[in-house]
């Protein structure tokens, strides 16, 4: 038997203006990744670690019902548009089984 499954997926690009120190961009991601992880997400850091002004996060969430996973895409990007950071660019995608992943390219 063949069960439903779907992969949400969120690649954002964050700018930090107001950061001076990778202390302060750590703070904020620590925030974000606890938001994102409290919706049931799986969040990481992508991208160069160095950058004190710039960050790259993915966080993904799997379930059997593709409108959960939509639902859950459609709260975390709410979570993205915060004044804290100025979000450079989201990507969303769901994946299904025997679908590939797009390629995302920076900016």
């Amino acid at each position: 038997m063949r069960v439903p499954c779907y992969l949400g997926l969120v690649r954002a690009e964050l700018y930090f203006r107001g950061a001076r120190t990778l202390k302060d961009r750590r703070g904020h991601l620590r925030s974000l990744k606890d938001r994102l992880s409290n919706l049931g997400f799986s969040v990481s850091q992508v991208g160069p670690s160095n950058l004190v002004q710039q960050a790259w996060v993915a966080a993904v969430i799997v379930s059997g019902s593709r409108a959960r996973v939509l639902s859950a895409l459609d709260r975390a990007d709410r979570l993205f548009q915060d004044p804290e950071w100025e979000l450079s660019a989201l990507e969303k995608d769901i994946i299904s089984d025997g679908e590939q992943l797009p390629d995302w390219e920076t900016v």
